[in-house]
């Protein structure tokens, strides 16, 4: 039993964006003894996978004026970048409608956790730890935390700040092609692109951001070769444009009981907006506030039923690009250096000079035969934790102390964040954010909702 005298100590496992929110939160509410204890297998705190990118056409998603860290500060990265404006790396002016480079967000995120690690109160000791965390029991309220290099770490609470996870194979079987140096499994990876020619051809498997990443920086690069990119359903990401303000169809109503029911409501406000020569991503944002209430409403049924029928299109219309990324994807689809297919890969072999891939076209017995000099799995993030191969995860499961949601969409957890067991009860001592709430939330791994978790599990990690 933990010591109400001693300093309570919070273990933080990945500093990424998630990780460092939260430990930004606790460090901003601390006023008593506590040990904070970051481990972070990269040693980076900040950056994670989203903004550790070096390419400056990689942009956010999301304009400058919503992007703060600070829940109680909406204003405070737009002000943040403008003070920095016209310094290296750095737009010479910022506009609060920008689209700005990751890597400036990474930034941005490293010197706000700098700043509050400076200000935090005397009885705070805070641990950096460079480490890779293999297994984790729980004994008598007491988590231990065993390293990839044999270090033994001990907290009273565990935070899993995990994020994405990479994605599943493009053809679900083993096959000698994954084991080549032509294919590519995690394409956030600085090499994705090693051994690339300028005039090589090369298949992108997916057509989601990590795609779009990819395509923006071969542009970059200046590639000349043909890009293959396939997905299922051929469904793209949109481009965001500037819109009017629209009231949301769902202010002061009840929530839509059903997938179907949601989509006729969205449907007829689309058609309302557009009577109003008003752009149908302004009915889209306007679901935005209300989005974790719906999905939390549905029955793990209904929940089943839109993953089947509905994300693929909800997905590219809610989780649109900065207008610059869309117009380097036109330019390159205009030239025909890039092209999309819709369907299925059958077959991925590859030899000494390349890869020979057969796609099937969507609703249709036709093949496409492709020969590439890589193939890059952009498939997006696997939600199944409990089937990533990783020893933590393998621990965690054979333990019971996780399990997966109905629909395999994260860990299975309550919506603050806490952890449940095999059976379903709390562990009272692990908890997760982010990505990982996904079953539970489905909106969850936008910086919008990822700050408001972290300020409200700070709280409660640090409540006596």
């Amino acid at each position: 039993m933990a010591d109400p005298d001693l300093p309570r100590t919070i273990a933080i496992i990945g500093t990424g964006a998630s990780g460092t929110l939260l430990a930004t939160q606790l460090l901003r509410r601390a006023r008593g003894p506590l040990r904070l204890l970051l481990i972070e297998r990269t040693g980076e705190i900040g950056r994670g996978v989203a903004y550790s990118t070096s390419c400056p056409d990689h942009l956010l998603t999301v304009t400058a004026d919503r992007m703060s860290a600070l829940p109680d500060d909406p204003g405070h990265f737009l002000r943040w970048t403008q003070a920095h404006a016209g310094q290296l790396g750095f737009p010479a002016t910022v506009t609060g409608g920008d689209y700005l480079p990751r890597q400036i967000y990474g930034d941005y995120l490293q010197e706000v956790f700098a700043e509050v690690r400076a200000a935090a109160q005397p009885e705070v000791e805070i641990a950096d730890e460079r480490a890779e965390i293999v297994d984790l029991e729980i004994e008598d309220d007491e988590v231990k935390l065993k390293a990839s290099d044999g270090r033994l770490f001990d907290a009273d609470r565990v935070v899993l700040a995990i994020g994405n996870l990479p994605g599943e194979y493009p053809i679900p079987r083993p096959l000698p092609v994954y084991r080549s140096p032509r294919y590519v499994h995690i394409p956030w990876r600085g090499d994705a692109l090693a051994g690339v020619g300028p005039d090589d051809d090369i298949l992108l498997v997916g057509q989601g951001p990590l795609a779009t990443d990819l395509i923006v920086q071969l542009a970059q690069g200046g590639h000349r070769g043909t890009i293959h990119a396939l997905s299922r359903h051929g469904i793209r990401p949109q481009a965001h444009r500037p819109v009017a303000s629209f009231p949301s169809f769902l202010a002061g109503e009840t929530v839509p009981a059903t997938v179907r029911a949601l989509l006729r409501r969205v449907r007829a406000a689309v058609r309302g907006a557009a009577a109003q020569s008003v752009d149908w991503r302004a009915v889209i944002d306007g679901l935005r506030p209300y989005t974790q209430t719906i999905w939390r409403s549905w029955s793990w049924a209904e929940r089943a039923r839109f993953m089947r029928h509905v994300r693929p299109i909800w997905e590219a219309h809610r989780h649109r690009i900065a207008p610059q990324t869309a117009a380097v994807i036109e330019r390159f689809e205009a030239s025909g250096r890039l092209r999309f297919y819709a369907g299925r890969l059958q077959v991925l072999e590859a030899d000494e000079t390349g890869v020979h891939a057969l796609l099937r076209r969507r609703g249709s017995i036709r093949h496409v035969a492709l020969r590439v000099a890589k193939v890059i799995n952009c498939t997006g993030s696997r939600t199944d934790y409990t089937k990533y191969q990783h020893p933590l995860f393998i621990h965690l499961l054979a333990r019971g102390l996780i399990d997966h949601d109905p629909l395999a969409l994260g860990i299975n957890a309550l919506p603050t964040g806490e952890v449940l067991r095999y059976r379903g009860e709390p562990t009272g001592c692990l908890f997760t954010l982010g990505a990982p709430l996904k079953s539970v939330l489905w909106e969850t791994t936008a910086i919008a909702e990822i700050r408001v978790q972290a300020e409200a599990l700070a709280e409660r990690l640090l409540a006596r």
